[in-house]
């Protein structure tokens, strides 16, 4: 069975869960907890990889790490490479382009998002600090989905990353309202659907991390 390991949040991890749902996948969260004892004295030591962090993915003999490679790793071992923007046979797509470079633009939203919740000016100055540093990029996401239901035309990974994105924005910024159109059609995936319904999803609320953040 595959495990993926990470903190007890949704995190990095999270829109990785959404991929092996929708793959229906059977697998495990390995779950460390704040203290962070049994990952940096135990399993981090013992993990087979020169490169341990969290998420990892462990799937028989084979170790992943990084949260942008976990993903690309999963849709080749099942052969959905149409999930990473190539063609279905696994062939180039211009796609596979867009894919990685809007997965690292997210990726650095959030992380700026994040960074900026943690100073205490960014209760104060939340709305503006948004106005500045992310509303371009959601614009730009925007034109991207044009009439679409999907960044990339089809689904694909990318939409499960951007739906995550949007729901730490939510957390921060209740009364945001964007994509909610988008929001609605990642939930409806039957798959996901009935994840989010679960017990299991759950426990990766936002509510408990807010003492880690300004509002």
């Amino acid at each position: 069975m595959i495990v993926l390991g990470y903190w007890n949040l949704r995190g990095y991890a999270q829109s990785i869960r959404l991929l092996l749902e929708y793959l229906q996948v059977e697998y495990k969260d390995k779950i460390y907890h704040e203290n962070g004892d049994e990952w940096f004295n135990v399993d981090k030591k013992e993990l087979k990889t020169d490169f341990p962090n969290l998420p990892y993915l462990i799937d028989g003999d084979i170790v992943v790490t990084e949260s942008l490679v976990i993903p690309i790793y999963l849709a080749k071992k099942f052969k959905k490479y149409e999930l990473i923007g190539q063609n279905h046979d696994g062939s180039f797509n211009q796609k596979e382009i867009t894919f990685l470079q809007i997965l690292q633009i997210l990726k650095d939203l959030r992380d700026q998002l994040n960074a900026s919740a943690k100073v205490p000016s960014f209760k104060q100055e939340k709305d503006q600090i948004f106005k500045e540093n992310f509303n371009l990029i959601f614009e730009k996401i925007k034109k991207q989905l044009g009439e679409n239901s999907y960044i990339l035309g089809n689904l694909s990974y990318l939409d499960f990353y951007f739906y995550e994105v949007l729901k730490v924005f939510q957390f921060f910024y209740p009364k945001l309202s964007i994509f909610t159109d988008f929001i609605d059609r990642i939930e409806n995936i039957p798959q996901i659907k009935a994840y989010l319904q679960t017990k299991q999803n759950k426990i990766f609320l936002f509510d408990r991390m807010k003492n880690q953040f300004y509002f």
